[in-house]
């Protein structure tokens, strides 16, 4: 018969009790340590209670929760998130090879200027990122946030080209992003999605290969048109001035001779008015004065010699100048005789007997 010690009957006892309460530690433990939960810097913690979100925890740091009747989900609200539209990428680049992509024919393709008659077609390729920024929406409220993303972008991106135009579309990106964003925020905020839109960018916008040839043809011709038109406006430039000044100086040499002759004019008047007025008062000295400026104007300007030797009432007068002579050199000396000669004439006219006698000055004899 096998006898049982004191000793082997306790150290049984004491196993028994451990393997009662190592199971009992165990799941304290386990409850212990499920009771709390971190929540690090950038992140919020939604906390579920039998699935029902209870409420959302941002403040970094050690927190306790429930433990088995409440779950934890995580969602960072720094952490930008992508949706790649009219392409997919299907490796990303590295040191060894490029990256590879896909394009999405039924997204690219968008008309634009579809409100009026010169419509056509563009490819057009973008991103949009984004970040949560209401945590509950976000997990709960869209069950496939990235094809709604997707079906919003779409519809406004459409609904936005429909208004610009060809060459907007080609160049004026930064603008037309500017005006997707707000609009795809607004339809997502209806939605109650949960995000923020931080940045719509086009990457490429570019036209079907038949529509490509089209446009490069009106650019060329827009080129050259412009190319003209600025031709044109330099020497616009460069002739009107020039015109202009001449214009201006013609009008201004105009009214200068304008000036210059009623000047005259009025000198004219006035010295014919204060010799006529002389004239009224002593008519044979004024008519003397006269016929003897006039005759002494008229030897000082032409060659002429004056025959008084032949005794009678006429006198002849010879021209020289017909013979080639020249009056230039000789007019002083030439109205000097001239006068003294009218002199003579005049003395003979005043003497008695001769005081009607006539000159008839108009029989000149010339040398040919």
């Amino acid at each position: 018969m096998e006898t049982i010690s004191l000793d082997q009957i306790r150290l049984q006892k004491k196993l028994k009790k451990m393997l009662i309460i190592l199971p009992v530690l165990f799941i304290l433990l386990i409850l212990i340590l499920s009771s709390f939960y971190k929540v690090n810097t950038g992140e919020a913690v939604v906390i579920e209670r039998f699935g029902s979100a209870v409420r959302v925890v941002k403040d970094a740091g050690i927190h306790m929760k429930v433990p088995l009747a409440e779950t934890v989900r995580r969602v960072s609200l720094t952490k930008r998130h992508q949706i790649e539209y009219g392409y997919r990428t299907l490796r990303g680049s590295s040191s060894m090879s490029a990256a590879d992509y896909q394009e999405i024919a039924e997204e690219q393709t968008v008309i634009v200027e579809a409100v009026g008659n010169n419509s056509s077609l563009v490819l057009t390729e973008l991103i949009v990122e984004y970040r949560v920024s209401n945590p509950i929406n976000y997990l709960y409220k869209v069950d496939d946030l990235e094809n709604t993303i997707r079906l919003v972008l779409e519809d406004t991106l459409r609904n936005t080209l429909q208004t610009v135009t060809l060459d907007q579309a080609l160049t004026d990106k930064l603008s037309i992003d500017a005006e997707i964003k707000p609009e795809l925020q607004r339809k997502l905020n209806s939605y109650e999605a949960g995000i923020e839109i931080i940045e719509v960018k086009t990457q490429n916008t570019s036209l079907l290969d038949s529509v490509d040839t089209a446009y490069r043809e009106i650019e060329k011709a827009n080129q050259y048109r412009n190319s003209k038109i600025e031709e044109s406006q330099k020497y616009k430039n460069t002739v009107v001035p020039k015109a202009e000044a001449e214009a201006t100086q013609l009008i201004e040499q105009a009214k200068a001779y304008k000036a210059r002759v009623i000047a005259q004019a009025k000198a004219g008047v006035a010295e014919f008015l204060a010799l006529y007025a002389e004239y009224k008062k002593n008519p044979d000295i004024i008519r003397e004065k006269i016929y003897t400026e006039s005759m002494q104007e008229f030897i000082a300007n032409n060659n002429v010699i004056i025959d008084t030797t032949s005794g009678s009432n006429m006198y002849k007068f010879y021209n020289m100048n017909d013979n080639g002579g020249s009056r230039q050199g000789g007019n002083t000396s030439q109205q000097a005789a001239g006068s003294d000669i009218i002199q003579d004439i005049i003395q003979q006219e005043q003497e008695p007997g001769n005081e009607n006698q006539e000159i008839n000055g108009g029989e000149v004899e010339a040398n040919e």
